[in-house]
């Protein structure tokens, strides 16, 4: 009874968005709703969270080049890199979040360590990072991003694990999960409905995925949300 009742809520609001878009399309009302409910969202959680520049300030020398390296994230098989010419979503989420976390200022030096894959990559994020810390010490870094993309379970949304991990000491000074979500799907199918496009049920919108949920973990990362 109560799966019945919450299908036929989730198909009402389907239908309520369905006729809001589609009226929005066809330009015969005002549609501020397109600004507040299409494109993307993301949340994130933070189960360890640390003042990134006072813990900065406290373990090194102030103002001293702390060197951080972002890892290539971990991705489902079919998106990861297939060569050097070819690179997989984990380069475009450590390139972007690299983009990301030098706008906050927040880090002095930060570069993707230019290391795809070894063996055990996967299952390390969750049981220790010891390959990532390896080859970070290996490069001279202070700190190291790592990050976890999990597998789909839908198109339209991620589910991203983030950790920035002190190299020296092993110790998670940061851990997050950040999901993010994209209505672009739901507006695309509506204009084709109204024959305005041509359907494309193979639209995979990742660019706007990946600028988002990279926006929204360096913002995390580097702010504390009671604070703010």
């Amino acid at each position: 009874m109560q799966i019945a009742i919450y299908r036929s809520f989730i198909f009402r609001l389907r239908t309520a968005r369905s006729v809001i878009l589609l009226t929005c399309l066809l330009g015969t009302s005002s549609c501020s709703y397109l600004g507040r409910h299409l494109g993307e969202w993301c949340n994130t959680r933070a189960y360890v969270r640390t003042d990134l520049q006072s813990f900065m300030d406290q373990r090194f020398t102030p103002k001293s080049p702390v060197r951080t390296g972002v890892i290539p994230f971990v991705v489902p098989a079919n998106l990861s890199a297939r060569s050097a010419q070819q690179p997989g979503l984990g380069n475009e989420l450590a390139w972007s979040l690299q983009r990301k976390l030098l706008e906050t200022e927040v880090f002095p030096i930060i570069e993707v360590l230019n290391r795809e894959d070894w063996p055990r990559k996967k299952e390390e994020f969750f049981t220790g990072n010891f390959g990532a810390l390896a080859f970070a010490r290996d490069a001279g870094y202070d700190l190291i991003v790592v990050g976890y993309l999990d597998p789909f379970d839908r198109l339209d949304t991620w589910n991203v694990h983030t950790k920035i991990i002190e190299v020296a000491s092993g110790i998670t000074i940061w851990y997050g999960t950040s999901k993010v979500y994209t209505s672009r799907a739901d507006m695309w199918e509506v204009s084709s409905t109204a024959g305005l496009t041509d359907r494309r049920p193979d639209l995979f919108f990742t660019k706007p995925l990946l600028e988002t949920v990279t926006q929204c973990i360096a913002y995390d990362m580097t702010h504390d949300p009671e604070v703010d």
